[in-house]
């Protein structure tokens, strides 16, 4: 069901020249999950592309222990450089994927990050 309807959505898309999604997808543990946006199909010499990273309601980006900075990834096609931009990205309300001119005949790009969600209490609060 899906799939029917992204099939039309992502035809749409590659009509207009670029692919722009997001999605959420949990993690092993309860109170952790990532979520991302991807860009597709940047044309050769194409530039100023980007997406923004959903963020999940009461979530927090995670922070990585081994190196105290934010839990994320870009995976990216050759012929392509992107990176979390500084200026539209404040971590906690709005997080932008960038990416240069593309190289290649063809370039793409996933932006993921890591969050740590709150968990509803499942106790009554006493008086």
């Amino acid at each position: 069901m899906m799939i029917a309807r992204l099939v039309p959505t992502g035809l749409v898309l590659l009509a207009i020249g670029v692919t722009v999604s997001a999605d959420a997808q949990p993690l092993g543990r309860d109170t952790q999950t990532s979520s991302s946006c991807q860009i597709g199909n940047i044309k050769k010499g194409a530039s100023g592309k980007q997406c923004d990273v959903p963020i999940p309601q009461d979530c927090k980006v995670a922070i990585n222990s081994t190196t105290k900075t934010h839990w994320a990834d870009i995976e990216k096609s050759g012929g392509i450089s992107c990176h979390f931009d500084n200026k539209l990205t404040d971590w906690k309300t709005r997080i932008t994927g960038t990416c240069g001119a593309c190289q290649a005949r063809q370039c793409s790009a996933k932006f993921t990050v890591y969050f740590d969600c709150s968990q509803p209490d499942s106790k009554p609060k006493s008086p």
